[in-house]
């Protein structure tokens, strides 16, 4: 077990081959690591007694490495011999960043600005200050991210619950759900379907086969550019509606589909 105190900002970074990575959330103001082999085999466990774990202190926050040993120069070479089991407790809003192969991060607790790069390991996080992940065919489950979202996948799914700033999501056969958007959003398809809940700005869909749904915020105003070669297309939105707020710019709602279904509809005021 590794002991860092980390009063103030804090960053993890983790380079690692495979296995698991837990991170929760609490209120003391130090971080513990925890890194053991997943697996009994003799690469997992000579990668774990090999893996670097230290601390320094820059640009006024306190960084933290937990790094598996390389071969070549890269640790991809240790393939499905090694993998690690890395147990983290860190402050809340501590920043992150994992490079991987085939590790899962598994993370409770409110981060802060996040970065996952890997070829197969699935991330699923609570709430984040920024989010930017790449993977191959790893799936995506992430609460609110109270600034930008950036994701790019092949296979995997993409589903977030909110976004405050601009989200970008590129996949080619992975499903993409964004519970609501309050800034411009552009996601992106092949064959993956597309759910945006709860649209609060300008947005553009592209899907080849999947299907479309978003849902625009009650009392904004829209202009609609929605087109699908031989799917159909079913709009609730009322031609004619002006925004709610004087001065408030319309929505740009832009959506192409070649065979996907597209359907467009507004949110429903509460009565209460």
């Amino acid at each position: 077990m590794h002991v860092f105190e980390t009063r103030g900002q804090a960053a993890l970074r983790l380079e690692l081959p495979a296995g698991i990575v837990r991170v929760d959330v609490w209120d003391e103001p130090r971080t513990e690591v925890d890194v053991s082999a997943l697996r009994g085999d003799e690469a997992s466990r000579d990668a774990a007694a090999q893996t670097r774990v230290e601390a320094a202190e820059r640009g006024g926050r306190h960084e933290i490495l937990v790094e598996a040993p390389k071969r070549e120069g890269r640790f991809f070479s240790w393939g499905r011999g090694a993998e690690l089991s890395v147990a983290i407790r860190c402050p809340a809003g501590t920043d992150l960043e994992l490079e991987s192969h085939s590790a899962d991060l598994l993370a409770r607790g409110t981060l802060g600005e996040v970065g996952a790069r890997t070829a197969s390991g699935d991330v699923a996080l609570g709430d984040t200050r920024a989010l930017h992940v790449t993977t191959a065919s790893g799936d995506l489950l992430a609460g609110a991210v109270d600034g930008v979202l950036v994701v790019k996948t092949a296979s995997g799914d993409v589903d977030v619950e909110s976004v405050a700033e601009r989200a970008t999501v590129n996949t080619i056969s992975g499903d993409i759900r964004v519970g609501s958007s309050a800034d411009a959003a552009t996601l992106s398809t092949v064959s993956g379907d597309v759910d945006l809940g709860l649209a609060g700005a300008g947005v553009r869909v592209n899907s080849v086969s999947g299907d479309v749904e978003v849902v625009v915020r009650a009392g904004l105003g829209f202009w609609i550019d929605a087109q699908s070669v031989s799917g159909t297309i079913a709009s609730e939105l009322d031609v004619g509606e002006v925004p709610a707020e004087p001065g408030e710019r319309p929505l740009e709602l832009r959506v192409r589909t070649v065979s996907g279904d597209i359907r467009l509809a507004r949110a429903v005021t509460s009565t209460a």
